[in-house]
């Protein structure tokens, strides 16, 4: 790849990632705005935990089939059908999905029919209400993967056309149903309030998506050929991707097994830490992993290997440089975190135990968050190259790791014991992938990646260090027992944090933070213009 080239590329990558990570940003705001209300609301009870408990089912069914499954099989078959021929992409795309809305179809119907054993597999601790919550909610959910898959097919196909922001736009309106679910329909109806902002929330991700999808030609046709060679080659990719890109999911299934007979709070104190160190990987790694993906399809596509190697290093780095100094800070102020999120409000249900239990949970999340970024983009390495062997043997592995070291630390442990086997699980996951991808491509810039790795590692250390003080610098000052106080406190150390990351960085020669100060400073020139404008008359 020529140095224009990857330029562009880079460009290109970079908008996108841009685009997904604003997106994300204001969709994951919308998820602490829920988590809060939950938690407010409902405190870790038994509502709560039903809740929690209540989508494994409909989401194993929709991500294990659909999510990440779905797209890594299908975006690089029908971006080499749009590179040749788009009427012949359309067809293909109408014979793809028409048989795999019949496969969620029925897989959703035989989990509604077979509910009782079901909810005794994935909760074999929930007794009584608790049990029965779980069960109504669950029913209700199951409707969902209907519409979500629906949307994640119509994301498939905009993606592939570099479309992202009405994509990246549509958890907005979902994020946005379950809140309204909260707030309006709860008080109404009940628990089957909740769960019926849910399934709206799956219907508006799916239907705001369409006009755009009608708008670049494509029209829906009730019909099957099974004959078209992209269709067969799409079902030989998919099929063994489910054991791969299912592993999350079996993950979160382990953990609500194990984590339903810690008594009551349990598994929301887990998905509470686990949905907060969410909003910062989504934004800074699954957004860039997202972008980049049909980029890595189509170079593989061109037989550019060069070109390839160059984006993953890059995409890497790009990853490492915010996900890194934010784990960082997570650990460091994960209380605080905690506190201003989840026990926000007046009268809430959220005690300091559960404070602490989800801070320590939280911080246990934090120490692997680098990794679970990196095997976003490593994985869909390997599908972008059409590769499914190696991330199946990979997930049987990961799998058998995460069963034996959950039930060995949940019992030591309780709560933070699941998210530490989960950390341990994601560590090792990502030093085979990294193994395996250099076996496949050899050297990836790796004196490239080492070299700002350890810059990167060295501005977050250094950043934590003076985070960590200036939390005790800024204490005796502020009113501790308020959460004025705490909010307080958190900001200032926080961004005392980061200036002290954007420092140490530029003094180390880290080109993304020379970016992102050019940025600003352009920014800041262009906001001043009027204000110099003014000032100018009056002088």
């Amino acid at each position: 790849m020529t140095s224009d080239n990857f330029r562009q590329t880079r460009n290109r990558i970079g908008s996108a990632a841009i685009i997904i990570a604003v997106f994300s940003l204001l969709s994951k705001i919308l998820g602490l705005a829920r988590d809060a209300i939950f938690s407010h609301q409902f405190g870790t009870g038994p509502v709560i935990d039903a809740y929690f408990a209540a989508f494994r089912i409909p989401d194993f069914v929709f991500n294990l089939l659909i999510l990440g499954t779905f797209s890594v099989a299908f975006i690089p078959i029908f971006s080499e059908y749009l590179i040749k021929d788009k009427e012949k992409a359309n067809r293909l795309a109408n014979s793809i999905i028409n048989v795999t809305l019949l496969m969620i179809f029925v897989f959703s119907l035989l989990a509604l029919v077979f509910i009782n054993p079901l909810i005794s597999a994935i909760a074999p601790g929930f007794q009584g209400e608790t049990r029965e919550l779980a069960k109504t909610f669950t029913k209700i959910f199951l409707l969902s993967p209907i519409f979500l898959t629906l949307s994640s097919i119509t994301s498939s196909m905009l993606n592939t056309h570099r479309r992202f922001a009405i994509v990246s736009a549509a958890p907005l309106l979902y994020n946005a149903s379950i809140i309204a679910g909260a707030v309006w329909l709860y008080p109404k109806f009940g628990p089957m309030g909740l769960a019926f902002g849910v399934v709206l929330g799956a219907f508006l991700h799916f239907i705001i998506q369409v006009p755009q999808l009608l708008s670049l030609g494509f029209r829906y046709e009730f019909k099957i050929d099974t004959r078209q060679p992209g269709f067969i080659q799409f079902w030989k990719l998919y099929w063994p991707r489910i054991f791969s890109m299912g592993t999350g999911q079996i993950t979160l299934l382990i953990t609500s097994i194990f984590g339903s007979f810690l008594g009551a709070g349990a598994l929301s104190s887990f998905y509470y830490a686990n949905n907060l160190q969410g909003v910062f990987l989504s934004i800074f790694a699954v957004s860039a992993a997202l972008a980049v993906f049909p980029v890595m399809s189509d170079l593989f596509n061109e037989k550019d290997m060069t070109g390839l190697k160059d984006v993953i290093a890059h995409t890497t780095i790009q990853i490492l440089y915010f996900v890194i100094p934010l784990s960082v800070l997570m650990l460091i102020l994960r209380a605080q975190v905690v506190r201003l999120v989840l026990g926000i409000g007046q009268n809430t249900n959220f005690t300091f135990n559960d404070v602490r239990t989800v801070a320590a949970t939280l911080g246990l999340f934090a120490v692997s968050m680098f990794a679970q970024g990196l095997i976003q983009l490593f994985t869909r390495a390997f599908y972008a190259m059409q590769n499914t062997r190696i991330p199946v043997i990979i997930s049987f592995i990961t799998i058998a790791i995460n069963i034996v070291a959950t039930a060995i630390l949940v019992r030591k442990f309780g709560v933070p014991g699941l998210a530490m086997a989960f950390s341990i699980t994601s560590l090792i996951e990502l030093a085979i992938l990294m193994m395996e991808l250099h076996v496949k491509l050899g050297n990836i810039h790796d004196e490239y990646l080492i070299v700002l790795t350890l810059k990167i590692v060295i501005s977050s250390l250094v950043a934590g260090i003076i985070t960590y003080i200036t939390l005790y610098i800024v204490a005796p000052f502020v009113p501790m027992n308020k959460y004025v106080g705490v909010l307080t406190q958190a900001i200032i150390s926080g961004l005392v944090g980061s200036l002290a990351y954007l420092a140490v960085s530029w003094v180390l020669g880290l080109a993304e933070t020379r970016n992102i100060i050019s940025v600003t400073r352009s920014a800041v020139a262009k906001a001043g213009k009027p204000f110099a404008y003014i000032w100018s008359m009056w002088s």
